[in-house]
């Protein structure tokens, strides 16, 4: 039985590395020691006809010479080379291959075109399935399946770990989102760079993840959209099993278009036709890779919601009026408690703060901040708060107790409890994401994001069967 494309690159039984260099500093030695290094445990092989031995990893003359069977080879060598690679490994019966190089469909003046043809005729003719080229690659965190060159990995310590599926066209859009989630206390279980799409696509890897357990949410980035039937089925699918989708693309544009043939050789496609997709199925696009990045924060802790109400706790009433804009921009709804409900919070607050949701508690917090506590009890205790917003600001000085606060309350509950901290040195809004708590650095994006989570629970509340 043949084994799927999410098996093949996230939990390959072997790797071989396919010119592997002995210096694991250099482009074509890196793959070889991040396996190493990070513990891959599956078996473990190179091909370089000048070493019987490369990084301590049993090196062979040819791919033939590997024993088998072979789920991923890693193509290192240069792009001159790699046809003739690819032939090689499909000759042997290997799984699949992921391919580095650039200089393919994407080159000035159809040079690659040819090259990059051959592979694509090897893949169709053997069923070995093809990864890139002009890609760096994939890593899968359960198996410890390092095939990639990137540096974005490379760092000390555990690599954090999120039930998240990260998949790329862009090598470079995609490790700069796994670093902006990194930065906020996310992982990445899943993520692969598709490159050209020679063979395997984002849309089809996507697809392959949505019925991981150890998957919840699902991230991609696309240039080239040729095939609408798949992109159905995935948004379908992930519906279906009510994990989010979330996707980035570029080509809006003709100018779009031009600079996504010069990177990949990629079409665009029909944009209407993509937003429709998505549409039809509940899907997010995010418009740039940190509003993917603020998605991911958003639905990471897994909280769904009853209702559009939010309640927002603010210390500055502009922000606060920020905030509701944006927020009747996207659909929520932040409204008046009952006379009963803020005569409660009224008698906590000066006597010139506002009740009225957004709840200004005004400056006096920093100066005694159990009217915080007591506001977000009577906040989150409310029939009419589905999400709670706190928007906070500067602080420093009192930034240990609000942080203790927050991180209390939103502990404490299972509505989505989102903050804004704005300004200041910062420490106190790594320390909530440190805590677990979904923290933007302003008002307007923690909104934004607040609002897909909504629309995707009601959405996947009215797909439940009774």
């Amino acid at each position: 039985m043949s084994r799927s494309v999410a098996d093949l690159l996230f939990a390959p039984r072997s790797i071989v590395v396919y010119g592997a260099s002995s210096d694991p500093e250099k482009l074509s030695g890196r793959p070889l020691d991040y396996l190493k290094k990070l513990g891959y445990g599956g078996g473990l092989h190179a091909v370089n006809p000048r070493r019987d031995v490369v990084q301590g990893v049993p090196a062979h003359a040819s791919i033939a010479d590997v024993p088998g069977p072979v789920d991923l080879a890693v193509i290192v060598v240069p792009a001159d080379k790699v046809p003739g690679a690819i032939e090689e490994c499909a000759a042997a019966g290997v799984g699949a291959a992921t391919v580095f190089a650039s200089g393919f469909s994407e080159a000035p003046n159809g040079v690659g075109v040819e090259a990059q043809e051959r592979m694509a005729e090897a893949s169709r003719r053997s069923g070995m399935r093809v990864l890139g080229p002009n890609c760096l690659g994939s890593f899968a965190l359960p198996e410890k399946a390092f095939a990639t060159f990137s540096t974005a990995f490379d760092t000390p310590g555990a690599l954090p770990d999120s039930p998240i599926a990260l998949v790329s066209q862009s090598g470079a859009v995609g490790t700069f989102t796994y670093s902006t989630m990194t930065s906020v206390g996310l992982g990445v279980r899943f993520f692969a760079n598709t490159g050209n799409e020679v063979d395997i696509t984002v849309v089809e890897v996507l697809d392959a993840l949505v019925d991981h357990d150890d998957v919840e949410l699902l991230l991609g980035h696309l240039e080239g959209f040729t095939d609408p039937a798949a992109l159905e089925r995935l948004a379908s699918r992930a519906a279906s099993a009510g994990k989010p989708l979330v996707l980035l693309k570029a080509g809006r544009t003709s100018v779009g278009q031009r600079a996504i043939g010069a990177h990949t050789g990629s079409r665009g496609g029909d944009d209407a036709e993509f937003d429709a997709v998505l549409a039809r199925h509940g899907a997010i696009r995010a418009t740039s890779m940190e509003e993917m990045a603020d998605l991911a924060l958003a639905f990471a802790p897994g909280r769904r919601v009853r209702g559009r109400r939010v309640t927002v706790v603010t210390q500055s009433g502009g922000a606060g009026a920020l905030a509701s804009d944006v927020a009747v921009d996207v659909g929520l709804e932040i409204e008046p408690w009952d006379d009963a409900t803020r005569a409660r919070v009224a008698a906590l607050l000066p006597f010139f703060a506002s009740t009225a949701n957004p709840i200004d508690v005004t400056g006096a917090l920093i100066n005694d901040v159990g009217i915080l506590d007591k506001t977000l009890q009577i906040s989150l205790e409310s029939d009419e708060t589905d999400v709670v917003l706190v928007v906070l600001g500067n602080s420093d000085r009192a930034a240990e107790e609000l942080v203790e606060t927050c991180v209390r309350h939103h502990d404490a509950t299972d509505k989505p409890f989102l903050i804004a901290w704005t300004g200041g040195t910062g420490k106190p809004r790594l320390d909530l994401l440190e805590a677990g708590v979904p923290t933007y650095a302003e008002p307007v994006r923690a909104v934004r994001a607040i609002g897909h989570l909504v629309d995707h629970s009601l959405r996947s509340t009215r797909m439940t069967p009774a």
